[in-house]
């Protein structure tokens, strides 16, 4: 603010060099012009569209990129389970495997030994009447044991689902050895690396991984192919994300070597 063209001070200050000034009501007082801005040129602009692309590339999500592009060059495999609950007696109704690419590789139910939570069949739908004629854990296991060997194994929440592949072959007294051996990849970390927790506990939910993502998903939730379809796609769009940066870089700083 400045004063108004003829306007008298309505007070005087010292300062403590002995200079004085003049003190003026704020009705009294305008605007001060402001300096006219050129515009931005082009290479300024540039200059700061890296910028943004080198803080982005230093970004958590970045972070996370990276970790997934690894991930997708073991080519793995993806793992999901739907269980008759979350107990430490529940079991596995329904598994999938998928590759890296979400194509699915099996895809079966489980007659289980226990019952269905009622709560978790109002998850994902699946009746005991229906597991009535499907295969047993041992019948299983075997095809399940061959397909994963010396693969490595994407699983979104990986503890989860390792504890209940456990309790299942326990049930039909499977020692589960093998298991020992798999190395899983936990894309649920990944997940809340790349996008933040979502919950108290640390994690985030695979819906809110893949609206985070922009994954597009490719059937019904809480069906196990569907799931592992999502936790591929998901993995993929978050390895695209450090390479797309990559490239917004080298095109910004191929322009200005043109210049």
């Amino acid at each position: 603010m400045k004063p108004k063209p003829g306007v008298e001070p309505v007070s005087f200050y010292k300062n403590g060099y002995g200079g004085q000034f003049g003190v003026y009501r704020i009705a009294d007082c305008q605007p001060m012009r402001r300096r006219g801005c050129s515009p931005a040129s082009q290479k300024q602009i540039r200059a700061q569209s890296i910028l943004s692309v080198k803080a982005r590339m230093r970004s958590n999500l970045a972070k996370a990129s990276v970790m997934a592009q690894r991930w997708v060059a073991l080519e793995p495999l993806v793992l999901d389970t739907e269980t008759t609950g979350l107990g430490e007696r529940d079991q596995v109704i329904e598994l999938a495997v998928t590759d890296i690419r979400g194509a699915v590789l099996l895809c079966t139910r489980l007659r289980p030994t226990v019952e269905i939570d009622p709560q978790a069949m109002g998850v994902h739908g699946i009746t005991e009447t229906e597991l009535s004629n499907e295969p047993t854990w041992t019948q299983v296991a075997p095809a399940l044991a061959r397909l994963l060997s010396g693969r490595h194994l994407v699983i979104f929440n990986s503890s989860f689902d390792s504890r209940m592949l456990r309790q299942t072959a326990s049930a039909f007294g499977d020692q589960l050895s093998w298991w020992q051996e798999q190395n899983c990849l936990c894309a649920m970390k990944l997940a809340a690396d790349a996008f933040g927790s979502t919950n108290r506990h640390g994690t985030i939910s695979l819906a809110d991984a893949t609206c985070e993502a922009g994954v597009s998903w490719k059937g019904r939730a809480h069906s196990a192919a569907t799931d592992a379809i999502a936790t591929a796609d998901l993995v993929t769009e978050i390895a695209k994300v450090q390479r797309d940066l990559v490239v917004q870089l080298q095109e910004l700083q191929s322009k200005g070597n043109l210049e």
